[in-house]
């Protein structure tokens, strides 16, 4: 038997045992609690469960979900995304005009103070913008912004951004940039990643590292006071371990739980995801280069398979592409390479693979079963041929492998998602030559990229993504596999709806 197939038999037998008879249905609605079970919040205070521990907590540099669970609740942004609308709202700016192609005007909201008492100024607004965007600093989510030329004081309330062509999403890529305190970032420097200042709802009171991050209620916060006091973050890397906890209610919310485990759980939510897993090739240098190579592994994986046997109906294939429809970009003329291993061996031998090594890198508890994910595509791509070495990573070494062209495997497992829900920045970070997680190469899409970049004519530009899908679709950057959907496990006590950009908002939660 096929070793992918098989390793997909055996799982999906352990998945049937543990389910049992409690079904898994992909239903958005909450699930009511089981009898017995208790929760740990008291009146305004919840715990948070989350699949691994903050890189870091300086929002402007790491590109990290773990991260991102707490800082959205501890920044702001000059712009916010409506959670259920995916527009651009209000912030720390009440209002923003164009004041020519390539100029914003932007108005700030006074008697905002950080948690540490300083205003928030004009200056600090400045200061972030040129912050994140400063080559020296490295920013892995610099891509969102390269747009960005300079910005600039007005007055005390009143700032300009000048890009360096029309960029006709700039408000949304502002729903990213966090805005930080320049005084106490130049003051210091050291305690940026673990002592955050922030203007938001919650500021970080404790970090213990290994164990929990601590947020509490900015009592002095500028807008409307939220109902929970206080969140604790606690990182529980096995889906098991965080099912335990909300059962015995030790937890209030945990994320990323299994398909599997849906009737078990005390209550529970579920909405469509922003994560695309795929592996990432390496086009630059080694076996991958090839184009003909390329395209074995995207016929040589059972993608469907993969939904129905690891995620129960929690995941869609990916069709050729890191997008669904309600991107904007999305080209709805392409499908999924089909699963043809024959073809694939087909391929390799036009190719002249003499089954050389192919160095797969993969990481393990980041994503839901990524580990298992990936073990299951590596034995699909053994059976059809390729001579694969599987190397599982920590985290740290996987993101920084990631963002270091110099250490890029021949494939590296990854998800991508898109907060902009505009294919600009997946084209900026995987695609554009130098991008901060591209392996690919091409200047003639590099100059597609730009164009598209640039278009203020809405079905032009679109009309170009659907191009340049076509292009990185017949000669692949990577193998595009599944959308994954969030599964949120719940204390019944606790009240809220999961956005449509995945944030995790403390401070749109409330107890009953």
């Amino acid at each position: 038997m096929r070793k992918g197939l098989q390793f997909l038999l055996i799982l999906s037998l352990v998945v049937t045992l543990i389910a049992g008879c409690g079904g898994s249905g992909s239903q958005p609605t909450q699930q009511s609690g089981k009898e017995g079970t208790t929760s740990t919040a008291t009146k305004d205070t919840i715990i948070i469960a989350l699949q691994g521990e903050p890189s870091t907590l300086d929002p402007q540099f790491a590109d990290d979900g773990n991260m991102r669970a707490v800082t959205d609740n501890v920044f702001e942004r000059l712009l916010e995304l409506d959670g259920k609308t995916l527009e651009p709202i209000n912030g720390l700016a009440t209002d923003i005009k164009s004041i020519d192609d390539v100029t914003w005007q932007l108005t700030l909201r006074e008697g905002v103070k950080f948690h540490n008492g300083d205003p928030f100024t004009a200056e600090d607004a400045v200061f972030s913008i040129k912050r994140v965007t400063d080559p020296a600093y490295k920013s892995q989510i610099a891509g969102n912004f390269n747009t960005i030329k300079d910005a600039k004081v007005i007055d005390d309330k009143t700032i300009q951004i000048v890009t360096d062509g029309p960029d006709p999403i700039l408000p949304k890529r502002l729903t990213r940039l966090d805005i930080v305190d320049k005084k106490y970032i130049e003051s210091n420097p050291d305690k940026v990643a673990t002592e955050p200042i922030g203007t938001g709802p919650y500021k970080v009171t404790k970090w213990n590292r290994g164990v929990d991050i601590t947020i509490e209620r900015n009592e002095d916060y500028w807008g409307n006071k939220p109902q929970i006091k206080s969140a604790t973050y606690r990182f529980i890397q096995e889906s098991s371990t965080r099912l335990s906890a909300l059962k015995a209610g030790e937890i209030d919310l945990a994320v990323n739980m299994l398909p599997e485990y849906v009737s078990e759980l005390p209550a529970y939510k579920t909405s469509d995801g922003i994560e695309f897993t795929f592996i990432r090739f390496n086009t630059l240098r080694g076996p991958m280069k090839s184009k003909l190579m390329r395209q074995a592994a995207c016929y040589a994986v059972d993608k469907k398979a993969l939904a129905d046997s690891l995620y129960l109906g929690y995941a869609n294939v990916a069709q050729g592409q890191l997008a669904k429809p309600g991107y904007f970009g999305y080209n709805d003329e392409i499908k999924a390479y089909p699963y043809d291993p024959e073809k694939a061996k087909a391929l390799l031998k036009e190719a002249g693979y003499n089954g050389e090594v192919i160095e797969l890198v993969s990481e393990r508890g980041r994503w839901l079963k990524d580990g298992e994910l990936t073990e299951a595509v590596a034995g699909m791509l053994t059976d059809a041929g390729f001579n694969i070495k599987l190397t599982f990573l920590s985290w740290q070494e996987w993101l920084d492998t990631l963002f270091n062209l110099d250490k890029a495997p021949d494939m590296m497992f990854s998800s991508n998602g898109n907060e902009l829900f505009d294919m600009d920045r997946f084209y900026q970070a995987l695609i554009k030559t130098g991008g901060p997680q591209s392996a690919y190469s091409n200047p003639e899409v590099d100059k597609m990229i730009d164009a598209a970049r640039s278009e203020m004519d809405t079905e032009k530009r679109l009309q170009l993504y659907k191009d340049l899908a076509k292009i990185v679709y017949e000669d692949p950057f990577g193998l595009p596999l599944l959308n994954l959907k969030d599964i949120y496990g719940m204390s019944p006590n606790l009240e809220w709806e999961p956005r449509q950009d995945s944030r995790i908002t403390v401070f749109e939660m409330k107890l009953k």
